[in-house]
Parts: C-alpha cells; sequence; structure tokens
C-alpha cells in the first residue's frame, strides 16, 4: 500500500464498552443512564427546594407571599426539566423500536437469499431437474453451512449489543495465534510478529473470530497477485494488530458505515456482519479498532488491545 501521494481516507472508532468490562453485565444505553442521572438531580433539587422553603416559613412567616412566589416559579421550572426529560426519554425508545423493526426487516431479508436457493435447488432435484451427484449436493451444504455462519453472526452481535456477551479470558500470546489463524486460510498471509511478545489477558476464541473476519474481508477483495499481510507489535500501554492488503480499497463515502449492519458491497458473497462483530469484540476487551483505505490502492485495518 502506498504511504505517499494520494489522500488517506480514514475512519477511526473509539466509542464503546469501558475497559475491564467483562462482558457479563447488562448496561443500559447511554440515554437512559443519562435520563436516570436527570430525575435523580430533579429529587435532589426538589428536596433542597422543599428544606428551604419550610425553613423560611418556619423562620419568617410574614413573608408567605414571597416564599408562594419562589415555591411556584420552582415548581414550573422542575415541571419544564420533567417535560423535557420525558420528552428524551420518549424519543430514545421510539429509535430504539425504529432500530428493531430494521433489524428483523434485514434479517428477514439476508435469510430470504439463502432459504430461495436451499427450496429451489431441493425441488430441483426432487423434480429430476437437477442430478442427485456431489455436486448439486455439495453447493446445498455450502448453502446451509452459509445459513448456519449467518445465524451465529446474529447471535453474536445480539449478544454483544445486549451487554451479555461472555468473555472468557486468559493470558494469549498474540504471535502464535496470529500464525494459527494465517495457516488456516486458502492462500498465503505474511506475518510479521517480534521474536518476543509480552501475553495478554484476552479471550482467545474471540480474537480468533476478529481476525478471521478481517482477514475474511481482505480476501474477497485482494486479487491472487495481491498481498495480504498481518502485523503484531507490543506498545507500552496495548497490543496493536494490523491487518493489510492491496486490493481495491474502500470509497471515502463508504467508510463511515463500515460497521453497520448488513453494509457490504453489490459483489460481496458476505452476510455483511463481519466488520460489526469485530468491532463489538474489541470493544468489549477494551480496544479500539480504525480503517484506513484508499481506493484501487488497498486498506488496512488496526486493531488495539490493552496490555
Amino acid at each position: 500500500m502506498r504511504r505517499h501521494g494520494s489522500p488517506r481516507w480514514v475512519w477511526r472508532d473509539r466509542s464503546g464498552f469501558p475497559a475491564g468490562f467483562a462482558g457479563r453485565r447488562r448496561m443500559p444505553p447511554p440515554v437512559i443512564r443519562r435520563m436516570g442521572c436527570a430525575f435523580a438531580g430533579l429529587i435532589v433539587l426538589a428536596a433542597i427546594g422543599a428544606s428551604t422553603l419550610v425553613s423560611l416559613l418556619w423562620k419568617e412567616p410574614q413573608q408567605v407571599l414571597a416564599i408562594s412566589a419562589v415555591a411556584f416559579a420552582l415548581l414550573v421550572g422542575l415541571a419544564t426539566v420533567f417535560r423535557i426529560v420525558i420528552g428524551r426519554v420518549s424519543g430514545a425508545f421510539t429509535e430504539q423500536d425504529r432500530l428493531r423493526r430494521q433489524l428483523m426487516a434485514d434479517v428477514a431479508h439476508e435469510l430470504r437469499t439463502p432459504l430461495s436457493i436451499l427450496q429451489g435447488r431441493i425441488e430441483g432435484l426432487l423434480d429430476g431437474v437437477y442430478p442427485r451427484d456431489e455436486t448439486h449436493l455439495t453447493e446445498l451444504l455450502d448453502e446451509t453451512r452459509h445459513l448456519a455462519r449467518l445465524v451465529e453472526d446474529l447471535g453474536t452481535l445480539a449478544h454483544a449489543e445486549a451487554g451479555a456477551l461472555e468473555l472468557r479470558k486468559e493470558p494469549v500470546d498474540l504471535g502464535d495465534l496470529v500464525r494459527d489463524v494465517a495457516a488456516t486460510l486458502p492462500r498465503r498471509i505474511a506475518v510479521e510478529v517480534p521474536a518476543e511478545l509480552p501475553p495478554i489477558e484476552a479471550d482467545p476464541v474471540r480474537i480468533r473470530q476478529v481476525l478471521l473476519n478481517l482477514l475474511a474481508n481482505a480476501l474477497r477483495h485482494t486479487p491472487a497477485e495481491g498481498v495480504i499481510a498481518v502485523e503484531v507489535q507490543a506498545q507500552p500501554q496495548r497490543m496493536l494488530i494490523r491487518v493489510r492488503d492491496t486490493g481495491s480499497g474502500i470509497a471515502p463515502e463508504d467508510l463511515p458505515h463500515l460497521f453497520e449492519r448488513f453494509q457490504k458491497g453489490s459483489d460481496s458473497r458476505g452476510s455483511g456482519l463481519g466488520l460489526p462483530i469485530a468491532r463489538k469484540l474489541v470493544l468489549a476487551h477494551g480496544g479500539e479498532i480504525g480503517i484506513e483505505s484508499v481506493p484501487g490502492q488497498g486498506t488496512e485495518v488496526t486493531v488495539w488491545l490493552p496490555r
């Protein structure tokens, strides 16, 4: 990938779960947490106002009119704030409902295609349109595997978004893990790992899943004569994993949407869930993920994991 000349389009994501998130505790959405803080503040403010009014009435009973005006103004202010808070909570739940409906529609759309293919092939085999040979049976098996991967990916994404993703952390040698993953792929992957690499506390199954998703994308978009490389670096506070390819690259207008569900190119055979899942798994480890790409020259995905 070129380092100079054409501009490099960058998109990075540094939002997510705090470091040390264990994956078991269900975290409410940020807007709900903010609304809860607002309600707590209202309760505290009302208690202070009430105690102040009682104190003034006790000490200065002749100033009832002035105190009543202050109390009325305080009540109006509290009512206004309460109305704003309720409006925002209602809007948040409306947006959540919209996203849920959109997710259901996307899932139905993604499942419909492989199911239609399976149905058509099986009907063709039963009607004698297709011969019952190994080729056609292998096609059916491939479609069922695609369906199984899609269902598994949806389950992983649902658990991650619900804050219920289970991480089984243990000391992990990233160098060995990267070499193992690269060895399972159908083409050569260049691996750059230092001779001595300190282990990190991570879930090896989930980190393997991140690597497989990133490398699967690189394989899909890099021609046979292209280069795919994985680099691991140890930094003072974190470990860096960099996946580079010399493939077709990504258009700058598509970069901000790469980590959205079912976002994929028109020629992609993937489910459009690989990058969203990789992002969720990295964030669950308290890490960060970023993508840099130059159309026509290649893409570089960088993952930072805390040490």
